[in-house]
């Protein structure tokens, strides 16, 4: 009996060898690259975390700078409704400053002279004029200002002051009103600033004067709460604390037009529980199993991506649709009332002009019920491509139902309006449909409404007033052979 040989040359593997050794390779490799990966992402991780972490700062110091803009705008406008005469009485000052919620404020002509003061004695009076305050300097240049932290010559409690400039018939005027420098209002601020249990946040002044802060504290100064935290402010705006008990990261931003910062302090093990703990161990745990189900999760990864991708295009197609009129492929109602919502709320934001053209076909019932529906599709669609070469590239427009559409001028005034409807009226007569009897074009009746401060649905029905009144002029052009 004689025994079989191999068929393969001496030195050369068993193909299936090979494979295994191959297999084998790509696998340590795979594993060494999902391990530097895992590492990796775990720095991206607490960079990530890092960075939103300074990203909450400057939000909510971008919330109290808000917080001053309104108040100074609540200033400047009760100074202009109740203050802009020529006389000022002491009871009408005194009205003003309590609704303001003002502990203390003087009211100041263009040199610096006091006409009022409340409360109206002669102490506080020299005291709060003091031009070297800087909120009154500025206000003195023609800008509303904030102070820092100072002590209230009325009461002797901390205060920040707000100055505004304001016209009156008299000139130029300032009013400076001072309010307690821990208001509810911003304390309820810095009290939200952060979600961690543990925290610390301070709103500050140049001089390290606390406005407010959380945990509530009874030191005046950063330097009094917290003298760590102080020392690592003045040296960096974010970083880790230096000699804390516990390792701590802060960051601090700017509030915008005030001389103020907003201080978060958060213990590292707060800051990054997420990533720290067993989450240490979980990715390492699903590398194994990664080295073993790999080709499988690859597989699923795959598909997982394919429906994901599938559903994103679903989910655009439906929200495409669902603000889309899908015989014009303009926005529909829903689409332009969102927009027009949005307009009108950066109207009165920036106090500037939005209009709004309501426009309506003439004879559409007609060309309707002499050519048929076929005929009307085709009139309307003709409408919004003479609507998409007449209008702007930031004008919202759609069709608002039926034959009405409605377009959105933003930063427009009446003049232009009429101008752009105009332009829309010729664009729209100069169409050649003869086919439909319409060989002088599509006639539109147009309606035309601006405001500043006037909200969506009252501007809508305005325009529509004026939608009628065009539309009987017309008619009654018409039957006088005009």
């Amino acid at each position: 009996m004689t025994t079989a040989k191999s068929t393969y040359p001496t030195g050369l593997r068993h193909p299936r060898r090979s494979w295994a050794t191959a297999l084998a390779a790509v696998g340590l490799l795979l594993l060494a690259t999902l391990g530097a990966a895992i590492v990796l992402s775990r720095e991206q991780a607490r960079s990530q975390i890092r960075s939103s972490f300074a990203l909450r700062g400057t939000s909510s110091a971008r919330f109290a700078a808000n917080y001053l803009y309104e108040q100074a705008s609540r200033e400047e406008r009760s100074a202009g409704e109740f203050l802009s005469g020529a006389r000022v009485s002491p009871l009408r000052f005194r009205l003003v400053a309590a609704t303001l919620g003002s502990s203390a404020a003087v009211l100041l002509d263009r040199s610096g002279r006091v006409l009022r003061a409340y409360p109206s004695d002669p102490r506080v009076r020299r005291q709060a004029v003091a031009w070297g305050r800087a909120e009154l300097m500025s206000a003195e240049r023609g800008h509303a200002a904030d102070s820092s932290v100072v002590s209230s010559p009325a009461t002797d409690r901390a205060v920040t002051a707000i100055a505004v400039p304001y016209a009156s018939t008299a000139g130029r005027r300032i009013l400076s009103a001072d309010y307690a420098a821990s208001g509810l209002a911003l304390d309820a601020l810095v009290e939200h600033t952060i979600s961690y249990p543990e925290h610390e946040v301070y709103l500050v002044d140049t001089s390290g004067r606390l406005v407010a802060s959380s945990p509530v504290t009874p030191a005046v100064t950063l330097a009094q709460a917290n003298p760590q935290l102080a020392r690592a402010l003045a040296r960096a705006s974010h970083g880790a604390v230096a000699r804390s008990a516990t390792p701590t990261s802060f960051t601090s931003a700017h509030v915008p037009g005030a001389p103020w910062r907003l201080v978060i302090a958060v213990p590292d093990a707060r800051l990054y529980a997420s990533i720290t703990g067993w989450t240490q161990i979980v990715p390492w745990l699903v590398l194994a199993l990664v080295s073993i189900l790999g080709t499988l999760l690859v597989a699923l990864f795959a598909r997982s991506l394919a429906d994901r991708a599938r559903l994103t295009k679903l989910s655009a197609t439906m929200r495409r649709n669902a603000l889309t009129d899908s015989l014009t492929g303009l926005y529909n109602r829903r689409a332009l009332t969102e927009h027009l919502t949005r307009l009108s709320a950066r109207a009165r934001r920036h106090d500037e002009p939005l209009s709004v053209l309501m426009i309506d076909l003439d004879r559409f019932k007609q060309t309707n019920d002499t050519f048929g529906h076929d005929a009307g599709d085709q009139v309307l669609c003709t409408l919004a491509d003479c609507m998409r070469d007449a209008l702007r590239v930031d004008d919202i427009y759609g069709r608002w139902g039926g034959d009405e559409f409605l377009v959105a001028l933003p930063i427009t005034d009446d003049a232009g309006a009429s101008a752009t409807a105009t332009r829309l009226r010729e664009a729209a007569a100069a169409v050649d449909l003869s086919s439909i009897g319409l060989p002088d074009g599509v006639a539109l009746s147009i309606g035309v409404a601006t405001g500043t401060l006037t909200s969506p649905m009252e501007l809508i029905r305005q325009a529509d007033l004026s939608l009628y009144r065009a539309k009987g002029s017309r008619r009654a052009d018409v039957l006088a052979g005009r």
